[in-house]
């Protein structure tokens, strides 16, 4: 058995599969404010309710950036504490590998969003303002992922993730570990 675990995006998602790749449940919640309780107890409940333990499990599939400073230290303290124990395989990948279409945007904060224009191109950290003239100059109408609707009013969003998909296609890298990956500095204050 393995699983994809997503909290980057929002709502957060944790998918079972099995060796075949073939879907075996899912759930999802909002992460907004309970970053540091709610990841455990959604793994145990969604193992308890398919009747799978922990060492049931082979591979894990954690998207690990970019996002909240808490959320990813979080995430990899979770993962790493309990892979100390049980020696998963562990894949991390980021979240501009979940979509295949460009540009993705991904909120960075209330001033600024990460942005990816095209396939292996930087990430760029760009303030809201500057992001909508960027689009309009460069006559994109379509982003993927997550935007403030209200922001991009004549844009349209795809907040389509093809999890099945991405599933289906990765390639595991059994690492035994993962680590906070971060584009820019956490804002502690």
């Amino acid at each position: 058995m393995n699983i994809f675990i997503d909290t980057i995006s929002n709502p957060a998602k944790l998918i079972i599969f099995n060796n075949n790749r073939d879907f075996i449940d899912e759930t999802e919640w909002s992460v907004k404010w309970n970053e540091s309780s709610t990841l455990i107890p959604k793994i145990d409940e969604i193992l308890k309710k398919n009747n799978i333990k922990y060492t049931d499990l082979e591979n894990l599939l954690v998207v690990n950036w970019p996002g909240s400073f808490t959320w990813i230290r979080t995430t990899v303290l979770a993962i790493n504490s309990i892979n100390y124990i049980i020696n998963w395989s562990i894949t991390a990948i980021s979240y501009f590998d979940l979509f295949n279409n460009y540009p993705i945007i991904k909120s960075s904060s209330k001033r600024d969003y990460f942005a990816m224009f095209e396939p292996y191109s930087k990430i760029e950290i760009i303030e809201n303002d500057q992001l909508i003239n960027n689009l309009n100059k460069l006559n994109i109408n379509t982003i993927y992922w997550e935007a403030d609707k209200n922001l991009f009013k004549n844009i349209k969003i795809i907040e389509n993730i093809d999890y099945l998909s991405i599933i289906k296609n990765i390639k595991f890298s059994k690492d035994k570990q993962i680590y906070a990956l971060y584009i820019k500095k956490p804002n502690i204050s």
